[in-house]
């Protein structure tokens, strides 16, 4: 019976070989699942923002066209669960399928039911954003030419807005919160995936992978996250400078109003202003030292 597709499992499948393509379609259709299954990887790439797959099964021999396997293209742009599908049976191609973000794979040969079934174990897994809201955290999180804003979930540098999946800013999020702190990825998995949230840490790297490029494309010359070998990841000095520098200038720009108000106005008010500035600054600068 066909499934209600209205409250069913979306799952994109992209395999290239047109019998296993059918015979899988109709197999995860059985299962409950409701199921698009393009045959070029163009129609796959735009169902995969069009339809919001919460699955997407994957030939690991289909290519973009720009000759980049589809499975790490996918990656880039949808946060939905990944199973790769390997023709060639290698272990070795698994570990690096795997490490490039996927879920899950497998390799021919593999029943259809086996495909469905492990479509089920993947959604089984709590893998839910973290939608705690703290009223005390503020909704723009500024760093120099950086900012992150929660509420419009926006990354900007500068004039430039920078896109960015809901993991990729959930992991930005986390580390300029606490810009002078080294973050795990167990931290990271914890903060963005959730305690109970089971795959290959490496999840971290790729995500952050992608980010960095999107961040490259705007920041020019300046790093945005630094790697700590064998640690994790942290803000980088560039940008905690750069923080330091705008701080520094807020607070003359206060300074001089201050002043002038002091001319014709009670003295108080521009001081307790200077003040509020130079704690933001002395924050900001404490920071710096302590990351150097």
């Amino acid at each position: 019976m066909e499934p209600n597709t209205q409250f069913s499992p979306r799952v994109l499948l992209a395999i290239d070989d047109l019998r296993l393509r059918r015979t899988n379609e109709a197999s995860l259709r059985s299962a409950g699942f409701s199921v698009s299954a393009p045959s070029d990887a163009a129609a796959v790439t735009i169902l995969a923002e069009s339809f919001s797959p919460d699955v997407m099964v994957v030939d690991s021999d289909m290519h973009d066209q720009d000759s980049r396997p589809l499975y790490q293209q996918l990656r880039t742009t949808n946060d939905g669960y990944l199973l790769c599908i390997e023709s060639a049976g290698r272990d070795r191609a698994r570990v690096e399928i795997l490490r490039s973000g996927a879920d899950d794979a497998v390799s021919m040969p593999v029943s259809p039911d086996e495909i469905a079934a492990r479509c089920h174990a993947m959604l089984r897994r709590p893998r839910e954003m973290r939608a705690d809201w703290d009223p005390v955290q503020q909704s723009v999180i500024s760093l120099g030419p950086l900012s992150v804003d929660t509420g419009r979930h926006e990354i900007r540098f500068v004039d430039a807005e920078v896109p960015a999946t809901r993991i990729e800013f959930s992991l930005l999020e986390h580390l300029c919160r606490r810009p002078t702190e080294v973050a795990s990825r167990d931290d990271l998995l914890e903060s963005v995936w959730g305690p109970n949230w089971v795959g290959d840490t490496h999840v971290v790297d790729v995500h952050l992978s992608n980010l960095r490029r999107k961040l490259d494309q705007v920041a020019n010359d300046m790093r945005i996250i630094h790697t700590v070998r064998g640690v994790g990841f942290r803000i980088s000095n560039e940008l905690l400078d750069a923080a330091v520098q705008a701080a520094e200038t807020d607070r003359q720009a206060v300074g001089s109003v201050a002043h002038g108000d002091a001319a014709t106005t009670d003295t108080t008010t521009g001081d307790d202003e200077s003040d509020v500035v130079d704690s933001a600054v002395d924050s900001v600068v404490d920071a710096a030292t302590a990351v150097a």
